[in-house]
């Protein structure tokens, strides 16, 4: 047996070998699509020489595994990945020499040593350990999980954010049959029932009236209001003098581009399941990405130790940065105010109107160029919608070589609830810039692909680029553009996420004033790559769910009520939208393992922009673009 040593906690096994051969691993991450779990398998079984069938590995309980800051920035396999091959290496040497348990230092650092990689063979064409259950339905998911006899909750919700409760009657609502309790706890209003049916129609018939907030902005007038309210931009970058390098500079080409605020929208909404002990202590079942956050978010909400909260992650269907813990402590304030345990499940309506959005933001760029196209300032200012400046640095840098360069970014209000998204700000601050370069070089007369090589000095960057170009016969693609009365256009934009480096070519179609995307290709770099189909699953589906960022999703709201709760409203790509995708995975085994799950998603809506303008002359300058025609 291996332990991990480190601060929080003190000691925790990682990996237990039996004499029966069975092996099991654990990890504080969380699956939820990506496939953590069929890679932390292989890694081990690699290592140990076994059989992928004697691995089991227990992901996101917080009675049984290690602590974990959560699964977030494509870091799982460059970090728990790597501490598992560690434990899975120390556990052979142990086994060789006798011993029955052996402890190391494992710091649990973002980047761990990496080399002990070499210990791993490449696991190609392998099909998922988790696959078989996932496609027959087997899979439990926490809207699935239910204990026996449980009671199951609904939330009497305020119509808009920030509305307050003037008064509410539950006179009807109490003698639906099968009701059980309306608890008014905490600032929460939520009848309990013996089935899910029965809390719906008991929620019904409460009748509540809310005073709802004034604030008027609304989806329309969103792009002024970030700017309008933002607060002072905070520094990033300040190299050169961009002020004077911008008014020498033989010509300044400016832009103002807008993202909206968009949904998770993921295939399963929220939902958990509580139970309390007859001692006070909390087990709740839940599709959190985090469960030691949530386990601590528990703790303080419900005025309890930690180590009287146990969280247990179902499968997840689908996160991205909502499934917040909220859900989890609804759940437990109704079980521990009616004395059952509780199931909350979030109906689609109650998703989209209840969880985080990606937050909407708005960004300024002047840059200036010299006779020779040359970059000599590049001024960039973002608003981002929410009060956690962390999410819109991400991805503001730009990897162009002007010597001159002020990178700011500024927090403004969010009408609507704010949180994170694949790439936390990435893709927003991915798609202004990647436009506004495409822009530079159509104002200049020149090729985009010519004009970044001749601004990029950095090595990965630039192979990728040329290995997109040659993908895409980037040179020849006026030939192949011929489409009878279809307007047929190509975008280009290159990226940075995780660690890791993206270049992706659109090619799109234009008809009646309809967007269709029919192919993308795509240069990745993740550094050394350990099994190809895993990582080109994940860039396939960053440039399916980025489409839908690109095309057509927007949350319509005012006042702080979403509009479109539904999706019926809210369009999504369809199987029938998914283009030709081709991926090139750039192995460079000089370089360890770097995330694959989000920076496939960062220039895609910045390439299918660029490709529309391309096609039709109109510059696109906010999305989503399907609006713009």
């Amino acid at each position: 047996m291996t332990s991990q040593t480190g601060e929080s906690p003190p000691s925790a096994t990682l990996l237990e070998v039996y004499t029966d051969g069975s092996v099991f691993a654990y990890s504080g991450k969380v699956e939820y699509g990506q496939g953590i779990r069929n890679g932390f398998t292989r890694m081990i079984a690699s290592v140990l020489e076994r059989d992928v069938d004697d691995i089991r590995v227990i992901l996101g309980d917080t009675a049984r595994v290690p602590f974990d800051r959560g699964t977030t920035g494509s870091a799982s396999t460059r970090t728990v990945g790597v501490q598992l091959v560690k434990a899975a290496h120390a556990a052979k040497s142990a086994i060789a020499s006798g011993e029955s348990r052996l402890e190391i230092s494992i710091t649990g650092d973002d980047d761990e040593d990496s080399s002990v990689l070499d210990l791993v063979g490449i696991h190609e064409g392998s099909a998922r350990v988790d696959g078989a259950e996932r496609v027959t339905g087997n899979a439990v998911y926490a809207h699935d999980f239910s204990l026996e006899g449980t009671a199951h909750g609904r939330v009497i919700r305020p119509p808009s954010v920030g509305a307050t409760l003037v008064r509410i009657d539950s006179t009807r609502a109490k003698q639906i049959p099968r009701f059980i309790q309306l608890v008014e706890s905490d600032g929460l209003i939520g009848v309990v029932a013996e089935t899910r049916e029965a809390a719906d129609r008991a929620a019904s018939f409460v009748r509540a009236r809310w005073t709802e907030s004034s604030d008027e902005v609304s989806d329309w007038s969103m792009p002024a209001a970030l700017k309008d309210r933002g607060n002072e931009p905070v520094s990033l970058r300040d190299d050169g003098n961009t002020r004077t390098d911008l008014a020498s500079a033989d010509r300044v080409i400016s832009g103002v581009y807008y993202a909206p605020y968009v949904a998770n929208a993921q295939m399963e909404p929220s939902a958990a399941s509580a139970e309390w002990s007859e001692s006070g202590s909390l087990t709740v079942w839940s599709a959190n990405r985090g469960p030691f956050s949530e386990q601590a978010y528990l703790a303080e909400h419900l005025g309890i130790d930690p180590e009287n909260v146990r969280v247990i992650i179902q499968e997840v269907g689908g996160s991205f940065g909502t499934k917040s813990p909220s859900v989890s402590l609804e759940a437990a304030i109704l079980a521990r105010e009616s004395g059952r345990s509780v199931k909350i499940a979030h109906s689609r309506e109650e998703e989209f109107s209840t969880s985080t959005v990606r937050p909407a933001a708005l960004m300024e760029i002047d840059a200036g160029v010299d006779a020779s196209g040359k970059l000599v300032a590049w001024d960039y200012t973002a608003f981002h919608a929410g009060d956690n400046a962390f999410r819109g640095r991400r991805g503001a840098d730009s990897p162009y070589d002007a010597p001159s360069m002020r990178i700011r970014i500024a927090d403004s209000p969010s009408p609507l609830p704010h949180g994170s998204y694949r790439s936390l700000g990435g893709a927003v601050n991915h798609f202004g810039r990647e436009v506004h370069i495409e822009l530079i070089a159509r104002e200049l007369g020149v090729d985009p692909l010519e004009f970044r090589l001749s601004n990029l000095s950095h090595p990965r960057y630039r192979r990728v680029l040329e290995a997109v170009a040659a993908m895409s016969d980037w040179n020849n693609r006026a030939k192949s553009a011929k489409a009878d009365s279809a307007l047929v256009g190509f975008g280009m934009a290159v990226g940075f996420d995780a660690g890791s480096y993206v270049a992706q070519v659109a090619k799109v179609v234009v008809e009646g004033g309809v967007v269709v995307v029919e192919r993308v290709d795509v240069a990745f770099d993740c550094g050394r790559v350990f099994n190809s189909d895993g990582a080109i699953n994940q860039i396939e589906g960053s440039v399916v769910m980025g489409m839908g960022t690109a095309l057509w999703e927007s949350v319509e709201f005012d006042g702080g009520r979403v509009l479109n709760s539904g999706f019926g409203g809210y369009r999504v790509p369809r199987i029938t939208d998914v283009p030709e995708i081709n991926v090139k995975l750039i192995d460079d085994p000089s370089n360890g393992p770097t995330g694959a799950g989000e920076p496939g998603i960062v220039p895609i809506a910045a390439a299918i922009a660029n490709a529309v303008a391309d096609a039709t002359g109109v510059r696109i300058d906010r999305l989503p673009v399907q609006d713009q025609l």
